[in-house]
């Protein structure tokens, strides 16, 4: 039986459902990069909904007079072990957007790839003279180690002034920022959502597509694209939703006819998954072809193999911190909570709860609900954490 996938597969194409609506609508969006519009987007979903795939297909799909490049903030973040600056995103984004010059044969292009590419070491070692970058863009550059202003202006500045060196070649530039809810995790992200706004606003030619594994009424999308927030609600949001009922039993069906499902069975599967691909995906690779499941079969099926399961789940608990496992391990055993109850069932200060709640929050882990308290965003990890309790006698370490 065909094992299906559980991150992105190198063949887009073949494991790519029933997006197609999506699909379409965000290329328009960006083919209009051409008419020298550009359009601010805003992509949300579960964590496992299918996001990221989603994107790297499109950016595939593009046309080549279109740059694309990609940024995943979660790289960032564990890569500096949670402690993220802008700084630290400005050198990523610059690098990200660099790479999409690579192997142009154009002199302007490939002479700016170039530069570009020996700075981006001198600003790892604090060495921010960009004359040379400066002359061939034209932008204002840092001649200080630490100007962060001058720096950003240069990052901000240089996608819009790369299509206008490329002299017609190239008609746009798309930034893909991924899981860019962490970026709630800069000293003020408020102030850097403004600050990319005050130059998009000026660029015909530059589009960006924030995507994060959190609702479309996060507090961290109202920050960006709320009413009193940087964009002010002028950004394109697209939530991307889990597949209903009858496009699981499609996907089953086109992906993997081997399994087979009674009519309740197959409601049951779908009670688990939610529809989430991830989780249809992994849930599927512990099933056994030739088998009948109805709804028993697959409740067993489903605590059995609960680890293979909530893989995805078990990978970001891995990196959590004691604190904030403590938060999720009271809200799984005591359901939601208010700011108040909550803390009062932690032992740690006031100070680090608020800090390890604020951080599960730009995670997309935990969310502010209904009743104006805060529960566990997903119920797969939420029944993942209970079961551990069940079945092995305390909570996952």
């Amino acid at each position: 039986m065909p094992l299906l996938p559980l991150s992105i597969p190198n063949d887009l194409d073949k494991y790519f459902y029933n997006r197609e609506k999506d699909l379409k609508k965000l290329k328009n969006h960006l083919n209009a990069l051409n008419e020298d519009i550009s359009d601010q987007i805003l992509v949300t979903g579960l964590r496992g909904v299918g996001k990221t795939y989603l994107l790297k297909k499109l950016l595939k799909e593009l046309p080549d007079n279109i740059l694309v490049t990609y940024i995943d903030i979660s790289k960032v973040y564990g890569n500096q072990r949670g402690k993220i600056n802008e700084e630290l995103i400005m050198h990523g984004l610059l690098n990200s957007m660099n790479n999409a010059l690579k192997g142009y044969e154009k002199n302007s292009l490939n002479g700016i790839y170039h530069t570009i590419k020996d700075f981006l070491v001198k600003m790892s070692l604090k060495k921010y003279d960009f004359k040379e970058a400066g002359n061939i863009l034209g932008i204002a550059v840092p001649e200080t180690s630490d100007n962060y202003e001058k720096l950003s202006h240069f990052v901000m500045e240089f996608p819009q002034k790369v299509v206008d060196a490329s002299e017609g070649e190239i008609k746009g530039f798309v930034i893909v920022v991924d899981e860019f809810q962490l970026l709630g995790e800069l000293e003020n992200p408020n102030s850097f959502f403004w600050l990319i706004r005050s130059y998009t606003q000026d660029q015909d030619n530059v589009s960006y597509i924030f995507t994060g594994s959190i609702s479309k009424t996060s507090e961290i999308v109202e920050m960006i694209n709320g009413g009193n927030g940087a964009f002010g609600g002028r950004m394109i949001q697209v939530n991307i939703d889990p597949f209903t009922r009858e496009e699981t039993e499609g996907y089953l069906k086109e992906r993997v006819p081997e399994i087979n499902f009674t009519e309740d069975g197959l409601e049951r599967f779908y009670e688990c998954t939610r529809g989430v691909p991830a989780i249809i995906n992994s849930f599927c690779n512990t099933m056994s072809s030739g088998e009948i499941y109805n709804s028993e079969t697959i409740k067993e099926t489903f605590f059995q193999k609960m680890d293979q399961i909530t893989v995805m789940w078990i990978k970001i608990w891995g990196t959590l911190n004691e604190k904030e496992k403590d938060i999720l391990i009271s809200l799984a055993q005591n359901g939601p909570q208010s700011w108040s109850e909550l803390e009062k069932s932690v032992e740690f200060s006031r100070m680090t709860f608020t800090k390890y709640l604020d951080i599960l929050k730009n995670k997309g882990i935990v969310a502010f609900g209904s009743g104006s308290k805060y529960e566990i965003a997903d119920r797969m990890l939420e029944g993942w954490i209970k079961h551990k309790k069940e079945v092995d006698g305390y909570y996952p370490p």
